[in-house]
């Protein structure tokens, strides 16, 4: 134990396995690496390049072949080895599953091309026999995930189409279950801020997850730290009600880290996500509806729900009305609509039987329906006579 430290013994310190030692380590390793095989390079093609018995101005560029190889090898290795893979590992963060097994598939059916290529290829001279398979190799199996990466939307489709010949055409009846995949549901910040989301998904009228891409809770963040006090209520209102959602929605709330490259914009990003997983946008914004509707994609606006199902008679309105039976309180008559909705009618109670105008002074909605409460409409006074 040291004396001198009023703790007991101080732990040496070490550097965490990820740490920045291990980087400088793993840089160091692929340098020399690096440097070695490049050296070899420049070595081997100085002799393929001398004759059998080199003279001494053969040997002396075989010589500087191999040093340049070396010092270009200990210069330039990180760069084409170290990096590429972090940048590649970073991206793949950030790539859904689907997309990935489809580079996948798109790198091996490059592989098998240069599986072909190679036999060829190998039957050069020294030394572009031995290093164009390789090169061959890297070059198809990287057109072959950027072609499939291009095509991945025409690709899933066609998988999805050749997906129900899957059995025999005598067992596709019986044995084929249909699969429904999983519906995604896109959450706009409008959609978010207006908070009415979260009653229709209490409904159970929506189904699926509802995913909130990360630049809009980046947007909602921004807004909550604003220094107008209107933006700053919006934002926090947006937060505080993802927040109730995850923990009492009945549909599942999911934060989605995907970068959108090539759209600066969050509605261009929204409407690039959803061609993306092929799923609609819950918005309440006007103007990306009409573009996302241009491009393509479906939008389900709250405001339109709420027009649809907002109710069919308002206060003060004028209906006519037959007088079926009495109601349950003193003087009332019971008439109906259409639907079969029931309009009590205060004093009515003698006019059962006969058709009336009336006027709608409030609505009561229940569980089991909606009542609608009216009063007989005052018949218009007689126009004066004119003394003639």
């Amino acid at each position: 134990m040291n004396k001198d430290s009023p703790g007991g013994a101080i732990p040496s310190p070490t550097l965490p396995s990820g740490g920045p030692g291990r980087k400088v380590s793993l840089n160091f390793i692929v340098r020399i690496l690096g440097m070695l095989s490049l050296a070899y390079i420049g070595w081997s093609v100085g002799r393929s390049l001398s004759d059998p018995q080199p003279d001494e101005m053969q040997v002396f560029a075989t010589q500087l072949l191999m040093l340049a190889g070396a010092g270009l090898g200990l210069l330039v290795t990180p760069r084409l080895t170290i990096e590429p893979v972090e940048e590649l590992l970073r991206r793949s963060r950030h790539v859904p599953l689907p997309d990935l097994l489809i580079i996948g598939a798109g790198v091996l059916i490059g592989l098998v091309f240069a599986v072909l290529l190679a036999v060829p290829l190998a039957s050069l001279p020294r030394p572009f026999g031995q290093y164009l398979p390789l090169i061959c190799a890297l070059v198809c199996a990287y057109v072959g995930g950027q072609i499939f990466a291009a095509r991945k939307r025409d690709l899933s489709d066609l998988l999805r189409s050749l997906r129900p010949g899957a059995l025999p055409p005598a067992l596709a009846g019986t044995l084929a279950q249909p699969q429904t995949a999983e519906r995604r549901l896109l959450l706009d910040t409008s959609a978010i801020i207006d908070g009415r989301i979260a009653a229709v998904a209490r409904t159970g009228f929506l189904e699926g997850t509802l995913l909130v891409p990360g630049f809009v809770l980046a947007e909602l963040q921004q807004l909550a730290d604003s220094s107008d006090d209107l933006r700053r209520s919006k934002g926090r209102r947006g937060l505080d009600l993802l927040n109730e959602m995850q923990r009492q929605s009945p549909l599942p709330v999911e934060v989605l880290n995907v970068e959108v490259t090539g759209a600066g914009k969050v509605d261009d990003k929204l409407i690039a996500l959803a061609r993306q997983y092929s799923c609609p946008i819950i918005s309440n914004d006007f103007n990306l509806n009409r573009v996302a509707g241009l491009q393509g994609v479906r939008v389900l606006s709250l405001n339109q729900l709420s027009e649809a199902v907002r109710p069919p008679v308002i206060q003060d309105q004028r209906l006519h009305v037959l007088i079926r039976n009495e109601g349950n309180a003193r003087q009332q008559g019971v008439g109906y609509l259409e639907d079969g909705t029931p309009v009590i009618v205060e004093d009515a109670r003698h006019l059962i039987g006969q058709t009336t105008e009336v006027i709608v002074t409030r609505l009561h909605q229940t569980q089991t329906g909606r009542l609608i409460f009216a009063t007989v409409a005052p018949e218009p006074a007689p126009a004066p006579s004119s003394s003639g």
